[in-house]
C-alpha cells in the first residue's frame, strides 16, 4: 500500500511556486494594472470628451452661421415672386433670375470663400444658380425628399462638383400667405473650415477625428478618400441607439484602439475619436520597469529552490530515459522501479504497464497477420471455384450445342427443342445476380423451363395470361418464379402421387402493384398452416415457419422464404408473398411486384381493357 501521508513532488512544486512567486507576484500585478488602467482610462476619456464638447459647438456655430446669413433668402420679394413663375414667363423668370445672381447670391457669397454655389429652384421646376441651372434641377430632385414634414433646414451630405468635394446644405422656402413650401435653397459649402476645425486637434501619433453624418456615411476623414463612402462600424450604430454620447475599446490584431464618439442634436453628425491604447498605456512603462525587476527578482528566487529540489528527481527520471531507451529497440523486458509512493513511483508503474500492454499489442498483431494471411489464402481458392465455375457453364453450352446439331441431323425435333430450352436455361441461371431483369425475362425463363416439363408429362397443361405491353415495365428479381412452380410439381402433385395437371400464371395491375398469381390443382395445406406462412410474410420473420424436414408434403420453406425476402430487400415491405389458397383444390400464391412507372402501365391496362 502506498503511504497515503506522503506528499507528491507535484504539490511540493506547487506550493513552493505558489508560495514564493506566484502569489506576491499576482497581487502586486493585479493591484498596479487595475489602479493605472482605470487611471489612465477615465483620463483619456475625460479630455477626449472636453474636445468632442468644443469641436460639435464650432460645427454647431458654424452651421448655424450659415442658416443665419440665408435666413434673407427666404421672405426676399424678388424670390418669392421667382417661385410664383411657370414654364411659360420665360421674360420675367429670365429677368428675376439674373437679378437673383447679379443681386442677391453675391451678397450672401461675398467673403466667404467656405461657400462653393447657391441654387434656387422651385416646386414648378423653375431653377436659378450661381453655377449652373440644370445642375441645380438635378439637385432639387435628389434632394426634395430630404425636406418633408417639419425639416426646413438639413444638411443632406456629400458630393462632387468639378472633382471638388462639396457639402449639400438643403433649407425649404415657404409661401408667405399659405405658408406650404413652394421651393428650396440649396447650399454647396466647401469641407475648408470642417477640416480647419478637426485638424487643430491632436489625440497623440497615431490618434485623429473624423466625423459620420445622420445617413452614416463618412463628412471628414483623414484619409480624404473614405469621405462620402459608408462608415463600416457595427459597434458604433449599436451603441448610438442605445446612447448619444459614450465610449467603447474597438479590438484589432495589431493594436486595440478608444473609440469615443457623441452626437450632434442639430446637425446629427456623430464625431468620433480614435486612441491607441499602445500610446495611452505609455505611462504605464515607468510602473512596469519596477514591476518587471521585482518580478525578476523573484523568479530567481524560484529557480534557485526549485533547481535544488529538480536535482532530486534527475536522477529517477534519468534511469526511466534509459529503460525507455532499451524498449525503443525492442527489449519488452525492461522494469522500472515501483517502490517509490509518490508520482515518480507511478510513472514507473504506469511505464511497466505500457511495456506489458505492448508486448501483448505485438502478440495480437501477430496473430492477426496470420489470420489475414489466412484469409487471403481463402479468398484466392474461392476466385480459382469462381473461374472453374464460370468454366463449366460454356462447356455445358457447348455440349448442348452439340446434341442440338445431332438432333437436327436427326431430324429428332423433341430433342432439339430440349436441347435449346436447356440451354436457356442455363443461360438465364448462371447471369449476373446483380443484374436488373423485368417480369418479360422471367416471363421468357418460365415459359423455357415449363415447355421441358410438358415434354416431361403430357398431360400437364400450362396457361399463361399476361398483358404483354406491361411486362417491360415490371421490375423483378432473377428466378423467383421458378422456385413456387418447382413447389408446385414436388409438393403438390408428387408428394401426393398425382401427375401434374395444371400450371397457370396470370397477372393484373392493382393499386400502382402488379400481382402475378401462380396457380396449381394439386394438393394444398391445412388453413391454420397457410396462416402461420402468411403471417411470417406480413410480419417478415421466419421463426414461426415449419423447418423442411417438419412437415412432409407441404411446402419447400427455404425457398418460398428466400424469393419473398429477395422481393422485399429489392423493392421494399410492401412487396413479395402472400398466400391466397391452399387446399385439396390446389394452391394460389400471389406475387406482389413494383411497377416501373405505374401510371403508365395503368393507362396501358386500360387500353387492352377498351
Amino acid at each position: 500500500m502506498f503511504n497515503k501521508k506522503a506528499l507528491s513532488i507535484k504539490t511540493k512544486l506547487v506550493l513552493l511556486i505558489l508560495f514564493f512567486l506566484c502569489v506576491p507576484l499576482l497581487t502586486f500585478g493585479t493591484l498596479w494594472y487595475v489602479k493605472a488602467s482605470e487611471s489612465i482610462e477615465h483620463n483619456a476619456i475625460d479630455y477626449s470628451e472636453q474636445l468632442m464638447g468644443q469641436i460639435n459647438s464650432q460645427l454647431d456655430g458654424y452651421f448655424s452661421d450659415l442658416e443665419r446669413i440665408t435666413y434673407p433668402l427666404l421672405l426676399h420679394p424678388q424670390i418669392q415672386s421667382f417661385m410664383k413663375l411657370g414654364p411659360e414667363d420665360q421674360y420675367e423668370r429670365f429677368l428675376i433670375s439674373k437679378k437673383i445672381s447679379d443681386e442677391l447670391f453675391p451678397n450672401i457669397t461675398f467673403g466667404r470663400p467656405d461657400i462653393y454655389g447657391l441654387s434656387i429652384v422651385s416646386k414648378n421646376g423653375i431653377a436659378t444658380a450661381s453655377y449652373s441651372a440644370t445642375a441645380a434641377k438635378a439637385s432639387y430632385e435628389q434632394y426634395k425628399d430630404a425636406l418633408l414634414g417639419d425639416r426646413n433646414y438639413r444638411i443632406v451630405g456629400i458630393e462632387y462638383m468639378d472633382s471638388i468635394p462639396v457639402l449639400t446644405i438643403a433649407r425649404k422656402f415657404l409661401d408667405t400667405v399659405s405658408y406650404q413650401s413652394n421651393g428650396m435653397l440649396i447650399v454647396y459649402a466647401r469641407l475648408n473650415e470642417i477640416i480647419k476645425i478637426c485638424e487643430k486637434i491632436k489625440l497623440g501619433e497615431s490618434g485623429f477625428v473624423w466625423i459620420m453624418d445622420a445617413d452614416g456615411r463618412i463628412v471628414y476623414h483623414p484619409q480624404r478618400e473614405k469621405w462620402g463612402v459608408p462608415a463600416q462600424t457595427p459597434k458604433l450604430s449599436e451603441m448610438l441607439k442605445a446612447s448619444q454620447r459614450g465610449y467603447y475599446v474597438e479590438k484589432a490584431q495589431s493594436d486595440n484602439r478608444l473609440i469615443i464618439y457623441e452626437r450632434s442634436q442639430m446637425t446629427g453628425w456623430t464625431l468620433v475619436s480614435e486612441v491607441s491604447l499602445k500610446e495611452l498605456n505609455g505611462k504605464m512603462i515607468g510602473l512596469r520597469n519596477v514591476t518587471l525587476w521585482v518580478g525578476l527578482l523573484l523568479v530567481g528566487l524560484a529557480l534557485m529552490i526549485t533547481g535544488g529540489f529538480s536535482f532530486y528527481l534527475t536522477r529517477s527520471l534519468s534511469h526511466l530515459q534509459r529503460l525507455m531507451r532499451r524498449a525503443e529497440e525492442g527489449d519488452l523486458s525492461v522494469k522500472a522501479p515501483e517502490r517509490r509512493n509518490d508520482e515518480l513511483g507511478g510513472l514507473n508503474r504506469g511505464f511497466n504497464r505500457m511495456v506489458s500492454q505492448i508486448g501483448l499489442l505485438i502478440e495480437e498483431v501477430q496473430t492477426s497477420h496470420m489470420k489475414e494471411r489466412e484469409m487471403e489464402i481463402r479468398q484466392r481458392e474461392s476466385a480459382l471455384q469462381v473461374m472453374q465455375s464460370q468454366i463449366n457453364p460454356h462447356f455445358l453450352y457447348n455440349t448442348l450445342e452439340i446434341i442440338n446439331s445431332y438432333a437436327i441431323i436427326e431430324d429428332v425435333q423433341p430433342i432439339s427443342r430440349m436441347a435449346t430450352s436447356l440451354a436457356d436455361i442455363f443461360r438465364y441461371s448462371v447471369g449476373n445476380p446483380g443484374q436488373a431483369v423485368t417480369l418479360m425475362d422471367e416471363i421468357r425463363y418460365i415459359r423455357t423451363y415449363l415447355e421441358i416439363q410438358q415434354e416431361r408429362f403430357n398431360a400437364l397443361q400450362v396457361e399463361i395470361r399476361v398483358e404483354d405491353e406491361l411486362l417491360s415495365q415490371i421490375q423483378a428479381v432473377r428466378l423467383m418464379i421458378q422456385p413456387i412452380v418447382e413447389n408446385a410439381f414436388k409438393h403438390g402433385y408428387q408428394a401426393h402421387k398425382q401427375k401434374p395437371s395444371y400450371i397457370g400464371i396470370s397477372g393484373k395491375l392493382q393499386d400502382g402493384q402488379y400481382m402475378l398469381c401462380i396457380e396449381d390443382r394439386g394438393q394444398g395445406m391445412d388453413s391454420k398452416l397457410m396462416e402461420r406462412y402468411n403471417e411470417a410474410f406480413m410480419m417478415d420473420d421466419s421463426r414461426g415457419l415449419p423447418q423442411n424436414g417438419d412437415v412432409s408434403g407441404v411446402f419447400d420453406t427455404i425457398g418460398l422464404w428466400n424469393v419473398h425476402q429477395r422481393i422485399r430487400i429489392s423493392f421494399g415491405p410492401s412487396y413479395g408473398l402472400y398466400i391466397v389458397k391452399s387446399d385439396v383444390t390446389g394452391t394460389l400464391i400471389e406475387m406482389r411486384l413494383k411497377m416501373i412507372n405505374w401510371r403508365e402501365g395503368e393507362e396501358d391496362v386500360q387500353r387492352i381493357n377498351s
